[in-house]
């Protein structure tokens, strides 16, 4: 019994070398930075994607739809963060209820589509995502 403490004292290292014959996270290890277009491409189709986006129906609890009118002066954002355009009299804009900021609403229904956040801030447009129903 005595060569079972004595194992147990011994450094892992020592016994396995320097690395770990068994890594079981080798394929997570990736050097993107250095993956070509094509790799990158195969590697997201591998992965998949993550829907964390909002459903449609969820969209008016979030959401304060207005015009934008040219005599708005007092609006801070003069263009939308998603598409970068600038607001035109009588466009359609979204305001997320939550944080307050502006977009036109077809650009930020296709955002929330796919997150649900603020673009800019990054706080959750519909703050309880379990009561997306």
């Amino acid at each position: 019994m005595w060569w079972m403490h004595a194992l147990m004292m011994l450094d892992h290292s020592y016994l396995y070398g320097s690395r770990n014959l068994f890594d079981q996270y080798r394929d997570m290890r990736l050097d993107v930075d250095s993956m070509s277009y094509e790799e990158l491409i195969a590697l997201g189709e591998r992965i998949g994607s993550v829907n964390t986006g909002l459903p449609e129906d969820v969209f008016s609890k979030c959401l304060m739809e207005t015009t934008c009118r040219s005599s708005d002066k007092a609006q801070e954002e003069t263009s939308c963060a998603i598409c970068l355009e600038e607001y035109r009299s009588m466009d359609k804009v979204g305001t997320i209820q939550n944080c307050g900021h502006v977009y036109h609403v077809d650009c930020i229904k296709k955002w929330l589509s796919m997150k649900n956040m603020c673009p800019i801030c990054k706080a959750p447009a519909v703050p309880d995502c379990s009561n997306k129903d």
